[in-house]
């Protein structure tokens, strides 16, 4: 070996490979799916609750839940059994744990599954903060599976087309009802 010159061990380098591929498909994956993550704030979050006002015997979904902190709070804090729905196997993982270590096995669950491709009839509520493109999508869904009456509280981006029952402007924060269908 030349004298200054480093040299690493080919099974080194490829950890290095390996790690940096991980690192950057985890951070990456999301997008790929089209599912990218950001956590609501806590304010909101009080906010779609305080706004939708589940209870004990209702359904409540989160579509694109990440890592299951509104199911978690809503569950707590209402009483209502809540759904998530999560494309990402590893937030599939880490809800699931974080719902076992919390005792809310039977009260908060978690499907890995693109939330297009779920199953929703059974929500009285969904809870998103979804990107524009994929709200529009959202609301196709609703009118085909949920019960009318039901409720879409959404983070953000609004329902094209559909009036916000109410809202929140400040923290951007729109309740919708599912209309009843038209024949």
């Amino acid at each position: 070996m030349e004298a200054g010159r480093i040299s690493l061990p080919v099974e080194v380098a490829l950890v290095l490979i390996l790690a940096a591929t991980i690192i950057v498909g985890y951070f990456l994956w999301p997008f790929v799916t089209g599912a990218g993550y950001e956590p609501v704030p806590n304010k909101v979050l009080q906010r779609m609750i305080e706004l939708s006002r589940p209870r004990a015997g209702q359904v409540v979904y989160d579509l694109g839940s990440g890592f299951g902190r509104m199911i978690i709070r809503v569950a707590q804090e209402t009483g209502a059994t809540c759904k998530g729905v999560e494309v990402d196997p590893t937030k599939v993982w880490w809800t699931r744990r974080a719902i076992r270590n919390k005792g809310l096995q039977g009260k908060v669950s978690v499907l890995r599954s693109n939330l297009l491709d779920a199953d929703i009839s059974d929500a009285d509520y969904v809870f998103v903060f979804l990107w524009e493109g994929i709200m529009q999508k959202l609301a196709a869904k609703a009118l085909r599976e949920m019960k009318p009456g039901s409720v879409i509280v959404s983070y953000y981006h609004k329902i094209i087309g559909w009036e916000p029952e109410s809202e929140d402007q400040k923290l951007r924060v729109y309740l919708y009802r599912v209309p009843e269908r038209r024949l």
